[in-house]
């Protein structure tokens, strides 16, 4: 899978498995795992509703 995805990015297969190693560190949430990957994409499409990080997330409290 990461070499397809490296071809279709035009990055090298290191850089692919090294950022979604780098999203299940950062998140908790590993990418090859199916539903992980939907609460992911779930927090992408909901940042960009959000016009996230242009626009501040409201302060909370």
């Amino acid at each position: 899978m990461a070499t397809k995805t490296a071809g279709l990015l035009h990055a090298s297969v290191r850089t692919v498995t090294y950022r979604l190693e780098r999203i299940k560190t950062l998140t908790g949430y590993d990418p090859a795992n199916p539903e992980h990957r939907f609460t992911l994409q779930a927090a992408v499409l909901g940042a960009q509703a959000l016009n996230w990080p242009t626009n501040p997330l409201p302060a909370t409290g």
